[in-house]
């Protein structure tokens, strides 16, 4: 497993082109349609970051436990003094919480920084172990397409006001890509710099879908990102909608 650590200062200002009010909109209208229970009840956010989504999540009204394995990520999480949040550490591959949940969201695809698919199972047993009875689980994950064609073999430059970054990745087999961070940090005078690797993999849908059925998730639906219509052959962000049973 990978921490996002010197990435935890930034994480915010790199994903301002996510519109986080429109992804908990998305997957809070699955805990609605797919569980059984009624009324908001409680959530865990996995791998919850800076806490962005779970910020959403406790304004519907919603209890969230959110979860990561960066304290970094966890302090940003908490100088924002959400109502309704309480933040944990854990490891999305091995954790269990003193009570169980109605639903569970892990998004931005924090699965594919699990690199080893007997690790992925750890995490949806635990997952499956955290629910209620007829509790939903929403997750994403980037595509094997994504992974091929968009961010393996290729370059990105940030350049904010106080920092400089230079994100380079490079796709290995099978499905996994490097990604090399370069942050140079202005201090007043100038630039420090800091480095940081990171590894994500891509799994393939039906890899993914026998998981989950190895301990009686039922699959309400997998989607192309952001919509309830059927992955394609293009796709790069799929979300998956499961409910234990």
């Amino acid at each position: 497993m990978n921490n996002y650590n010197l990435f935890a200062e930034f994480y915010d200002s790199l994903t301002e082109n996510v519109d986080y009010k429109v992804r908990s909109d998305y997957i809070s209208n699955f805990f609605s349609t797919s569980g059984k229970g009624k009324g908001k009840g409680s959530v865990l956010d996995l791998a919850c970051g800076t806490g962005s989504i779970s910020k959403y999540l406790c304004m519907k009204g919603y209890s969230v436990i959110g979860m990561d394995l960066s304290d970094e990520m966890l302090t940003v999480a908490a100088s924002k003094l959400i109502e309704g949040l309480t933040l944990v550490k854990g490891d999305m591959t091995e954790f269990s919480l003193p009570y169980k949940v109605d639903y569970c969201v892990c998004s931005l695809d924090a699965i594919n920084h699990i690199t080893d698919y007997s690790d992925v199972i750890k995490c949806f047993k635990c997952v499956y172990d955290s629910l209620n009875v007829g509790g939903v689980f929403v997750f994403d994950v980037n595509t094997i397409h994504k992974h091929k064609n968009i961010l393996g073999n290729n370059s990105f430059v940030f350049d904010e006001e106080n920092y400089f970054l230079a994100w380079e990745n490079y796709f290995t087999e099978p499905d996994t890509v490097d990604i090399y961070l370069d942050f140079f940090v202005y201090n007043g005078s100038n630039y420090d710099r800091f480095s940081e690797h990171i590894k994500e993999k891509a799994y393939s849908i039906d890899s993914l879908r026998k998981g989950l059925k190895m301990y009686g998730f039922e699959i309400v639906g997998i989607y192309d990102e952001l919509t309830e219509i059927e992955p394609k052959d293009n796709s790069e962000r799929v979300y998956f909608v499961c409910r234990k049973v």
